[in-house]
């Protein structure tokens, strides 16, 4: 009897060992595991533009949430858009005074996802990742009455580096364009082609193709040749939150999906981020027409 009660307790221990691996092969970076530097390479990416209808991203007005109200109220965001001449010119003030609240740190990771919250330690001398930027433009830009959402990129060797081979920015749906339009708070930065403001897939085309574009950044962080040189391998896999679901610790070992990514035509689906975490919560596809649905 006590020999099969250890056997039992063997296997069970084995196999915790085995999923722990299988979830995540560096054992939450215990394990010095995979490359040391991100591939640079762009090359142009292609989609098609069939539509699945299947995964419903909605974009509701949060304005109205107590907290938003709260924080538009407490940090006066209106005098930061008052007499702005456009949706576009709105977001960029709003993406400005954002990316100056703190100086960025890749490692300090707040005790909340909230932007007061952030914003009040911020203003205590702490600093946050890319995640925090593009958390607090989020919320800012829902408090005052955009479809905004945060969008995460990842590079085409995300399941085989260590490290840096992901990136957080956002998209905000621009209403007098009927677009999505892609901005980068850490960096304070937006992009335009021939006066028309570009999203993520539509700024990957312009630097693959070596194509000309302006590169807005009024709070002067990077110059154009930097930022291309940066971003071009971070627009690869492109993810967003259905609908605003939260991925927990539960999520991640039963695989709920609660995320859409975007992957170009001929590329496989990444296995792991930065073989920390085993990437299984997302739905796929390569459909542009499902990854920006237009909003009435």
């Amino acid at each position: 009897m006590v020999k099969l009660l250890l056997k039992s307790l063997l296997a069970v221990l084995v196999c915790f060992v085995l999923f722990s691996f299988w979830m995540s092969p560096r054992l939450g970076g215990i394990i010095p595991l995979g490359k040391e530097e991100i591939d640079r390479k762009v090359t142009l990416l292609t989609f098609d533009t069939r539509k699945a209808d299947q995964y419903h991203l909605t974009y509701l007005d949060l304005s109205s949430r107590e907290d938003l109200k709260r924080l538009r109220r407490e940090y006066n965001l209106d005098s930061l858009v008052k007499d702005a001449g456009s949706d576009f010119e709105k977001v960029t003030r709003i993406q400005s005074w954002v990316q100056s609240r703190w100086k960025h740190d890749g490692e300090t990771v707040p005790e909340q996802s909230d932007a007061l919250y952030i914003l009040r330690e911020a203003e205590k001398g702490r600093r946050f990742r890319c995640v925090e930027y593009s958390i607090v433009t989020t919320q800012c830009l829902s408090a005052l009455g955009f479809k905004v959402r945060g969008l995460g990129l990842m590079t085409r060797d995300i399941s085989e580096v260590k490290w840096g081979g992901g990136h957080a920015v956002n998209e905000v749906y621009l209403p007098d364009s009927k677009k999505w339009v892609f901005m980068d708070p850490q960096y304070d930065v937006m992009t335009m082609h021939q006066g028309v403001p570009l999203n993520a897939v539509e700024l990957q085309r312009c630097i693959a193709l070596h194509q000309d574009f302006q590169l807005l950044n009024p709070n002067h962080t990077i110059s154009k040749e930097k930022y291309i040189q940066w971003i071009g391998p971070y627009l690869y896999y492109f993810y967003v939150s259905i609908n605003g679901q939260s991925i927990s610790v539960q999520d991640r070992i039963v695989g709920n999906k609660k995320q859409l990514t975007l992957y170009p035509l001929g590329a496989t689906q990444p296995a792991y981020f930065q073989k920390i975490m085993r990437l299984n919560t997302s739905h796929y596809t390569h459909s542009l027409t499902d990854f920006y649905p237009v909003i009435d």
